[in-house]
């Protein structure tokens, strides 16, 4: 559904940049999604076309981000990257140019991480309160051409979001709703 839907999108020019986000419940998923998207579309991992031997994730257009765990498997690990190569990947995912298109995580850049290009955030995790509102803004940054971003609820946020939105409409008064 995912591969499907981000695809067409794209034919269908609905997004400038090609900027989506996959939030995961857990790392365990994460992982699975990563490596089950990769058998749908292997180009998706891969520098123009190539193996990238010394850099697995060097111009890939599909990442992982997240920290690695001491226990981690090694191609877990070896997919996740360092910290210096994430902070690289931060850097890329925001520049609008680069074959970085598509970010898989679960805590990483839900809050704080802002990317103006960014236009659709996939969400299969629970989330509450304060993160649900931090997670969906990620989208609602202003950038050139850009008339909203996409949520796509794969979980079911509708209670979730509800609350939130009236805990915020409380203590910001009627002017959050204008």
């Amino acid at each position: 559904d995912f591969v499907s839907h981000y695809e067409r999108r794209g034919s269908e020019n609905l997004s400038l940049a090609g900027k989506a986000i996959f939030v995961c419940a857990n790392r365990e998923i994460a992982w699975r999604f990563y490596k089950s998207v990769l058998k749908l579309r292997p180009h998706w991992g891969l520098v123009d076309g190539e193996d990238a031997p010394n850099d697995p994730q060097a111009g890939a257009m599909l990442r992982m981000i997240m920290t690695r765990g001491k226990d981690d498997p090694e191609e877990l690990w070896n997919a996740l990257g360092s910290v210096e190569q994430r902070r690289k990947f931060d850097l890329e995912f925001k520049d609008v140019s680069s074959s970085f298109k598509v970010a898989i995580v679960v805590d990483m850049w839900l809050t704080g991480f802002d990317v103006p290009s960014l236009d659709v955030i996939y969400i299969d995790k629970p989330i509450q309160k304060h993160s649900l509102i931090q997670t969906i803004s990620r989208v609602n940054r202003v950038f050139p051409g850009k008339e909203a971003g996409l949520v796509v609820d794969y979980i079911g946020l509708k209670t979730n979001l509800t609350e939130a939105l009236a805990m915020y409409t409380d203590k910001l008064g009627s002017s959050f709703n204008e």
